[in-house]
């Protein structure tokens, strides 16, 4: 674990990095991907600072509006950026309700129909704040960021069996009370640290940890088995890990976020956790392409093909965790991730024009290849 004195260094370089690398090559294949497929998606899927979910009935979540945020920063697109923040809070934000910086995570029909905030939102929703703050130089981004990370700390974690961890929502009478519920994807080890530089508060520091014991244990089950991960888990009394029931156990839409996170702590900090814990996906997914020459869209824990389909997002996945274990599969994931995208009036569009998901996170592992390839991505000596 790298002490907390050069965390805040590294945090502050990460930060810095981020920034620097968001002027995109024209040149690179990587930015002519990037460029193209934020202009698609500003066009398909944010309209007047809201981004809509068309299959949904266009209604709106917390989530999507964080993940814009982060990718406006990344574009350079400040205008884009200050429309999605206006909205967020003006619709979204529960202070003047709650009394607290969180976002409700449901919005349709012109109004908020769920005012639970959902913390893997607030968490990248913050995340993107602090980011904006390097890249345009702007304290006001940075005061609210700040503040919704206190109310993050303070409403969406609690202390159970020895150890803090991340609710998915906000806190509940009932959260542990016999159990605490956990989402595996909620954890980002690389944030919390970035958080951890911007606040010096050692808690984000608890929740990375938290994040890779859950992960480790995930993991490597009794019995042995695939090295993946469930959407949903609880944690009982003992540190007991079972299946939540109502919830998704399979390694799912919400699991395969899990590659994706814990490949930014990789690239950004070098961390030995999170190598060991794309080791193991990397394992999962060499051998699914040696036996298949692909992978499916969903699993069981045990590596159960269950939705048999092939999805961009699969191959984000994999691609993450091949490239950090440096496999030359990862070429071949990210070959394959791109033969889900399209090109229509100049703009690149993932799987279907319409999937609000597919075409939030499919765009990762392009960053990823940038941000790798970047003279400035070297942290390991400073």
């Amino acid at each position: 674990m790298m002490p907390r004195s050069r965390m805040l260094i590294v945090g502050f370089v990460a930060f810095s990095m981020i920034g620097l690398i968001s002027c995109w090559p024209a040149e690179t294949d990587d930015a002519i991907v990037l460029r193209k497929s934020w202009a698609g998606y500003l066009h398909t899927f944010v309209q007047e600072g809201r981004v809509v979910r068309p299959r949904n009935g266009f209604d709106t979540v917390s989530e999507g509006q964080a993940y814009a945020m982060i990718r406006a920063v990344t574009a350079s697109d400040r205008t884009s950026f200050d429309a999605i923040l206006l909205w967020t809070e003006k619709n979204l934000s529960r202070r003047e309700l709650h009394g607290d910086n969180l976002l409700a995570w449901h919005y349709a029909d012109g109004r908020v129909v769920d005012w639970q905030a959902a913390s893997d939102a607030d968490i990248d929703y913050a995340y993107s704040l602090l980011l904006a703050a390097r890249k345009w130089g702007d304290p006001s981004y940075a005061r609210l960021g700040r503040q919704v990370l206190a109310d993050i700390l303070r409403m969406e974690t609690i202390t159970y069996e020895g150890r803090l961890r991340l609710l998915p929502w906000n806190r509940k009478p009932t959260d542990g009370k016999g159990y605490v519920v956990q989402n595996p994807s909620y954890y980002s080890p690389a944030q919390f640290k970035l958080f951890f530089g911007e606040t010096g508060d050692g808690r984000w520091l608890e929740l990375a940890a938290t994040g890779y014991d859950l992960l480790d244990r995930l993991q490597e089950p009794a019995g042995g088995g695939a090295f993946l991960v469930p959407d949903w888990c609880r944690i009982g009394e003992g540190g007991d890990l079972r299946e939540l029931e109502g919830y998704s156990s399979l390694y799912g839409w919400d699991a395969l976020r899990v590659p994706m996170r814990i490949a930014l702590d990789h690239a950004l900090f070098h961390e030995p956790r999170a190598a060991r814990v794309l080791g193991r996906f990397a394992e999962f997914y060499t051998s699914e392409f040696k036996r298949f020459g692909h992978v499916h869209s969903v699993y069981s824990t045990g590596g159960r093909s269950v939705v048999y389909d092939e999805n961009p997002l699969s191959y984000a996945a994999a691609y993450a965790a091949l490239e950090a274990s440096g496999s030359p599969l990862a070429e071949t994931a990210y070959r394959r991730l791109q033969r889900f995208s399209h090109q229509k009036k100049g703009h690149i569009y993932y799987l279907d024009r319409k999937d609000y998901y597919a075409n939030s996170l499919s765009w990762l592992p392009s960053y990823y290849r940038l941000l790798l390839n970047s003279e400035n991505s070297s942290l390991q000596d400073r």
